[in-house]
């Protein structure tokens, strides 16, 4: 049994699927604007991830300064939102404008989150990444 095959029957039949997957969240540390260079490169993986994962995400960007998606359907969980620019207004007084988060549950649509945040951390190591894993 390989590698994928044992998450894979672990995860369909693991009693506690639920707990396990309820909080599952990637994250990232965005400490400044992106550079139009780093954001032009960003995009072109975003199409590429788009076209790839096409049965799997339902792209929902509507500014060109952004980057918005969700799983398909029941697939779906919290929409992922990367801005080029940061957040320059904090909600609540102790919020952490360069911290930001994505919880996906490991639904499909999670390997196109950690994809792209891996693409980006390769490009801009400043940006830090991590994952519930």
């Amino acid at each position: 049994m390989n590698q994928k095959t044992k998450i894979t029957g672990w995860c369909k039949s693991h009693p506690k699927q639920k707990e396990i997957n309820m909080g599952y969240t990637n994250y990232w540390r965005q400490y400044n604007n992106f550079t139009d260079i780093e954001w032009y490169k960003i995009k072109e993986e975003y199409k590429y991830i788009k076209e790839t994962c096409k049965d799997i995400i339902e792209d929902d960007t509507h500014e060109d300064n952004e980057i918005v998606f969700n799983g398909k359907g029941e697939n779906g969980h919290e929409t992922f939102v990367l801005n080029k620019n940061i957040m320059t207004v904090k909600e609540y007084p102790e919020q952490d404008l360069s911290f930001n988060f994505c919880k996906t549950r490991m639904k499909p649509y999670d390997i196109a989150v950690w994809y792209l945040l891996c693409f980006i951390n390769r490009i801009c190591p400043e940006i830090s990444i991590s994952r519930d894993r």
